[in-house]
């Protein structure tokens, strides 16, 4: 690779991650006031309707494609129509086979749940979302590959839009839980209308067994590891809604919308390494550092954040008298924080893996958490309800340590040393959160204090031990900057 794809690569890269951080931003906002106000109007039980149906649904997205999309990007040439229209012809042959499962098993669960029509309403739109987002695939691979998410990002602040706007409009009128279902429909139709009138492709269907075989070859192996991952999330999270209830499964999903917040955020960086990564894979010492950057800025991001949210959360549920009913979902957020914190750091590295075709060894871990989960998720549960979820997912989590070591076996990286800075500035936070807390004021002026204080110590603390790699931020943004207006 020469030096000018190189700094192609680079630049895209760079600017990929600051439209998509941009993005989350937009994202992230719109969620979180939709997602207040939605509590607010309803209740832990529907909350924890629309979320175990969501996860119902979202299942399926794990048989869509088969890894067929991740194979198209992770592709060293060129994408040419044919290998597009035999992605898009097998996907949609799965896709249609798994609705149809779904409309011959659907009422049989119902019947013997005894669901009603909010639940069956609630199943379609997510259903309808399953469909239009298999018919994004390619548009969305054809961007990925060329490195413009800004496209990208600018439909999901759309669709987020959408959604949290339609959800609470509908809510507040008193449609209650079929406001899902409604917003559910809208943000579907209009962000496959906008991703097809902003990239166009030549839909046709087509079928090519060397072209198949070509994808298969990266595709099954990846979809190895997303039908692990099913079982250890997805299916996994079913059985504890089963276990506590629907209640307490909606306590469990406003603990984990705080923690969820930091790791969108970081998603940017995520999101653009795994075709970074795949691009620079025969340039070892560049990987390295990439590896290194990534890992540093996503602490860097993501460890503050999650302090900030574990140390102001009951201040900010105390401050509105009738969010007080979300006070149990505290102790479970501070588990899931730390959950959040080892996962931000080792989803790059299985990014890694997968972009070097290392994907026996992600299948290994996966393997690992799968059986973790299914041991202590369960186990947990049942003897200590949703307090037990959030410290199983903790437990689980913890075993991502063996990611970090594999990871400097392999590439000589010491994710340690990398986010050594992050971690120490952000434990700052929570000790000047509890020297705040022996002040004794009430809760507005211990959250303004708190949130004003932390970003201020995180960032001289950083001015001091992070010189390097906060110049290093300034001459990319620097050269981005240049490059664009040339």
């Amino acid at each position: 690779m020469d030096q000018s794809q190189i700094q192609e690569i680079k630049t895209r890269s760079t600017y990929g991650v600051i439209f998509l951080f941009l993005r989350n931003i937009g994202i992230q906002s719109i969620s979180i006031i939709g997602f207040f106000l939605l509590t607010i109007l309803l209740g832990p039980s529907e909350i924890g309707l629309f979320a175990i149906v969501a996860e119902s649904v979202s299942i399926l997205g794990y048989f869509s494609d088969i890894g067929l999309a991740s194979a198209l990007i992770q592709q060293k040439e060129e994408v040419d129509k044919r290998d597009l229209r035999t992605t898009f012809f097998i996907q949609q042959l799965i896709v249609l086979a798994l609705l149809l499962a779904v409309a011959i098993i659907y009422p049989q669960i119902s019947l013997r749940k005894n669901y009603g029509s909010k639940e069956m309403w609630i199943l379609i739109s997510l259903c309808f979302a399953f469909f239009t987002a298999s018919l994004k695939t390619i548009p969305s691979v054809l961007l990925e590959r060329k490195l413009n998410f800004k496209l990208l990002s600018s439909i999901d602040i759309i669709e987020n839009l959408v959604f949290y706007l339609v959800a609470v409009i509908f809510a507040f009128v008193g449609f209650g839980g079929y406001s899902y279902a409604i917003a559910t429909f809208f943000r579907s139709l209009l962000g496959l209308i906008i991703i097809y009138l902003k990239s166009p492709w030549s839909v046709g269907l087509a079928f090519s067994l060397p072209v198949l075989k070509k994808l298969f070859r990266f595709g099954i192996p990846y979809q190895v590891n997303t039908l692990i991952a099913l079982a250890k999330d997805r299916m996994s999270n079913l059985l504890v809604a089963s276990i506590i209830g629907r209640e307490s499964f909606g306590i469990l999903s406003w603990s984990q919308k705080g923690p969820r917040i930091p790791l969108s955020f970081t998603d940017s960086l995520i999101k653009v390494s795994f075709p970074t990564f795949a691009r620079l894979q025969q340039d070892k010492l560049l990987l390295k550092k990439t590896i290194e950057k990534v890992t540093f800025f996503t602490a860097f991001f993501t460890f503050p954040m999650l302090a900030v949210i574990s140390v102001t959360a009951p201040h900010f549920i105390s401050l509105i008298p009738k969010y007080t009913r979300w006070t149990p979902a505290i102790i479970p957020l501070y588990l899931y924080s730390l959950s959040a914190a080892i996962a931000a750091v080792t989803t790059p590295l299985t990014n890694l893996f997968n972009a070097v075709g290392k994907i026996t060894t992600t299948s290994k871990f996966m393997l690992m958490w799968t059986i973790l989960t299914w041991i202590f998720y369960p186990l947990l549960s049942i003897k200590y309800g949703y307090i037990g979820t959030a410290s199983a997912a903790l437990v689980v989590g913890s075993s991502s340590l063996l990611v970090w070591i594999t990871a400097n076996r392999m590439f000589s990286v010491n994710i340690f040393t990398s986010i050594s800075k992050p971690l120490l500035s952000s434990l700052s936070i929570i000790i000047l959160s509890l020297i705040i807390n022996r002040l004794n004021l009430n809760h507005l002026a211990s959250l303004s204090l708190k949130l004003s204080a932390s970003l201020l110590l995180y960032l001289l603390i950083h001015l001091f031990i992070s010189v390097n790699e906060i110049n290093w931020l300034k001459q990319q943004l620097a050269a981005l900057f240049r490059q664009r207006s040339a």
